[in-house]
């Protein structure tokens, strides 16, 4: 790869981040949530999961799904269980408030995403065949 090539690459990661920041970052139109807690949401809509587990599944580490917990917690959008045989093991199921608030956001997505994509999709290289 030679400095020009590299320069250019570098370019279009700061162009993919600058698009992508806001998108990641800001509250979903109005809600409460973070784009990462809907994350958190979205796996918990389907079945009760420990923070080791979610941090698994979402490949980020357990700090920052532990931050988004304690949050998401606060807003009333999920609640915390301890097992009766282990009472240090939590597992975290959603809401109902929860999943108003994810559905919501599902269906701003669903607007929002392929206009973001179109947008991403003028920054990626086509694959070299």
């Amino acid at each position: 790869m030679t400095e020009d090539e590299m320069a250019m690459d570098i370019e279009q990661i700061h162009q993919l981040n600058s698009i992508l920041r806001p998108f990641i970052k800001r509250p979903s139109s109005g809600d409460a949530v973070t784009f990462e807690q809907y994350r958190i949401l979205h796996e918990l809509v389907h079945e009760k999961t420990s923070t080791s587990e979610l941090s698994r599944r979402l490949h980020v580490g357990q700090s920052m799904i532990s931050i988004q917990i304690s949050r998401l917690l606060k807003g009333g959008y999920i609640q915390d269980e301890t097992l009766p045989t282990d009472r240090r093991y939590h597992v975290f199921q959603i809401t109902p408030q929860g999943e108003a608030i994810h559905e919501h956001v599902s269906l701003v997505l669903a607007h929002e995403l392929p206009q973001l994509m179109a947008k991403l999709a003028t920054y990626v290289k086509p694959a070299q065949g």
